[in-house]
C-alpha cells in the first residue's frame, strides 16, 4: 500500500471508524479494524483486500451483508467513475461472472462514466444475522497529494442518523457497550448476578411531586449504572425504579473477581442511591440481592426502540427472590456467591467467608409467599455496608 494511504488508513483505524481504502486505480487495499468487526472478522480472501472494486463488490461477502436495493445504490454512486478511472486493460481481466454489476437492469442508463468529484455520499442496508437491517451513509472522499495528484479513494461508513440523535446513542459507557457487543451471539456463562429495588417507593413517589419523583429515579439509575460500569458488569433490564446487573467471569478473570466485583457494586448502588436522594435521602433504600449461575444464558436483545441484555436461568428467578426479601438497605448474598470468593478478594471487601452465618431464604422475616416458593431453600448471608 502507497505510504500515504497507510498514514491515513492509520488515522482512521485510531479514531475507530468503519472505513476503507481504493488505491487509484480503484483496487480495494485496506479495510480497517471497525468494518472487520462489523462484517464478523473475514480472511482477506473474502474482503477482497488487493481486488479491484468490481470484483469485491460482486463478492458472497458484500451480497450477503447488504440488500439489493444497496447493491443497486453501490452502482449507481460509483460505477461511472469506476469505469472512467480503471485503466481498460484491468477491466477487460475481471472475472464478474453474473454479479456484474455493469449488467443490473436499469443501471446502465443512469451511470455515464466520468471523473470522481472530491466527495460524494449514499446510504445502503447493511444486514447482520440476528438483528434489523439498519441503514449506513457512505461518505466517499477523493484523496489527494500535496502536489494534486490522486492518491486514492477513502469509504467512511456511519448510521444514517442526525448528529443529534447519535449524541443521544453516544452517551452511554463505551467500556459497558464494548461488553455487551460480546454478547451477540446468546450464550451460557458463568456470572455472578445483582437485583437492586428501592424500598417503599409507592409511598416515596406519593410524597414527592411527580417532577421530583421523576428526577430522582433519573438521577438514581444514572448512579446505579455507573457503579457496575466502574465495576466492569453488564446493567440487564430496567424496571421501573429496580435495576438488574450481572458480572461475568469471562469479563473479570476469575469467578472469585466477579463475585468481588458484585459485593463491591452492590454496596457502592446504596451509597449512590441514598447520594442522590437529597432531602429525603433517609428513605432511599436500595435493597439488594446477589446470586451466583454457572450456566447463565445471556444475550442482546435488540430491537426498533431499545438495546439491552437480557438473562434466563433458575438463579436469575431466585435472585429477584433474593432482593425482594432483603429490608432496609440491606444485601443479601448467597452462598453459591460468596464461596466464590478466594482469600485475596475476600479480604480485601473485608468478608470471611468461614465466619459467615447462613440462614435459607424461607427463615428470614421478610420472606412472603413467592420468594418461599421460589427460593426459599437458597442460603443467603447479609453483608455488612464496607
Amino acid at each position: 500500500m502507497d505510504a500515504r494511504l497507510a498514514e491515513i488508513a492509520e488515522q482512521l483505524d485510531g479514531a475507530m471508524i468503519a472505513a476503507e481504502l481504493f488505491d487509484p486505480e480503484w483496487r480495494l487495499v485496506w479495510v480497517s479494524a471497525e468494518l472487520k468487526t462489523l462484517l464478523e472478522e473475514p480472511s482477506e480472501e473474502r474482503l477482497g483486500l488487493g481486488c479491484h472494486a468490481l470484483e469485491a463488490r460482486t463478492n458472497d461477502l458484500w451480497t450477503n451483508s447488504t440488500t439489493q436495493g444497496s447493491r443497486r445504490a453501490w452502482t449507481v454512486a460509483n460505477l461511472g467513475y469506476i469505469l472512467a478511472e480503471t485503466p481498460p486493460e484491468i477491466l477487460a481481466g475481471l472475472d464478474l461472472g453474473e454479479g456484474d454489476l455493469r449488467l443490473d437492469p436499469g443501471v446502465s442508463e443512469e451511470v455515464e462514466p466520468g471523473p470522481a468529484p472530491l466527495t460524494w455520499s449514499y446510504e445502503i442496508v447493511y444486514r447482520r444475522p440476528g438483528f434489523q437491517p439498519l441503514a449506513i451513509t457512505c461518505l466517499s472522499i477523493r484523496l489527494h497529494a500535496r502536489d494534486g495528484e490522486v492518491v486514492g479513494t477513502a469509504n467512511a461508513y456511519s448510521p444514517a442518523l442526525p448528529s443529534s440523535i447519535v449524541d443521544l446513542l453516544a452517551r452511554g459507557d463505551e467500556r459497558m457497550f464494548e461488553r455487551m457487543s460480546r454478547l451477540i451471539e446468546p450464550g451460557r456463562r458463568e456470572a455472578a448476578i445483582l437485583f437492586a429495588d428501592l424500598q417503599a417507593s409507592g409511598a416515596l413517589s406519593r410524597r414527592l411531586s411527580s417532577a421530583a419523583y421523576f428526577r430522582l429515579i433519573r438521577e438514581m439509575t444514572t448512579a446505579i449504572d455507573r457503579v457496575v460500569a466502574e465495576h466492569a458488569g453488564v446493567v440487564g433490564k430496567h424496571a421501573g425504579d429496580g435495576v438488574t446487573a450481572f458480572f461475568l467471569a469471562s469479563e473479570l478473570g476469575s469467578e472469585s473477581a466477579a463475585a468481588r466485583a458484585a459485593v463491591e457494586a452492590a454496596r457502592e448502588i446504596r451509597a449512590a442511591a441514598a447520594g442522590v436522594g437529597g432531602d429525603a435521602a433517609d428513605e432511599v433504600l436500595m435493597n439488594v440481592g446477589l446470586h451466583w449461575s454457572g450456566a447463565l444464558y445471556m444475550g442482546q436483545v435488540v430491537t426498533d426502540g431499545r438495546l439491552e441484555v437480557t438473562a434466563l436461568g433458575d438463579e436469575v428467578n431466585e435472585c429477584a427472590r433474593i432482593q425482594q426479601t432483603a429490608r432496609d438497605g440491606s444485601i443479601l448474598a448467597s452462598k453459591p456467591v460468596l464461596e466464590r470468593l478466594d482469600a485475596a478478594d475476600a479480604g480485601a471487601i473485608g468478608i470471611d467467608p468461614d465466619a459467615l452465618a447462613y440462614r435459607a431464604l424461607a427463615e428470614l422475616p421478610g420472606a412472603e409467599g413467592k420468594s418461599i416458593r421460589d427460593a426459599g431453600g437458597v442460603a443467603v448471608a447479609e453483608l455488612a455496608p464496607a
